[in-house]
Formats: C-alpha cells, sequence, structure tokens
C-alpha cells in the first residue's frame, strides 16, 4: 500500500525543486497538481501521458519550455513506485 500523503508531499518537493512557480501558485493548488500527477501514475499512466500533462501544466502555470516537466514526472514515478 502506497502512503500516499507522503508521496504526494515528496512530489510537491520535487516541482519546487524545478520549477520557479508564479508567486499566485499556492500550496492547496500545488497538492491538487500532485495530487492528480499521483493517482495518475498509481493508475498506470504511460510515461509519456504523464510528461504530456505534466508539460501541459508547465505551460498553464506560464513557465518556459524546459524538459523540467519530464524530471519532475520521472522523479514523480520513482517516488510513487518506491512508496
Amino acid at each position: 500500500m502506497v502512503d500516499k500523503t507522503n508521496a504526494i508531499a515528496g512530489i510537491i518537493l520535487v516541482m519546487k525543486s524545478y520549477w520557479d512557480l508564479p508567486a499566485d501558485c499556492n500550496e492547496g493548488e500545488l497538492y491538487a497538481y500532485a495530487e492528480v500527477l499521483f493517482d495518475r501514475i498509481e493508475s498506470g499512466d504511460s510515461r509519456d501521458s504523464i510528461y504530456a500533462g505534466l508539460a501541459d501544466l508547465q505551460a498553464k502555470l506560464d513557465l518556459p519550455a524546459s524538459e523540467a516537466s519530464n524530471q519532475i514526472a520521472d522523479r514523480s514515478i520513482e517516488l510513487v513506485r518506491e512508496a
């Protein structure tokens, strides 16, 4: 059984370490994004699908295009599998 709360907290830390989040992105919003990512990983979404979803989120947050979303996806997948 995966410890969802700790895994989501870890995903949030990963997001914060790769992205310079906008000031208007609050903790509740970030938690919701991390929870969706966790759920997608848990349900077995493909890595490519997760990459695309995080790239879309990166654009939604008005962050410059970069490989950060893929790095976040890779590390988040590891976190969920380790949990």
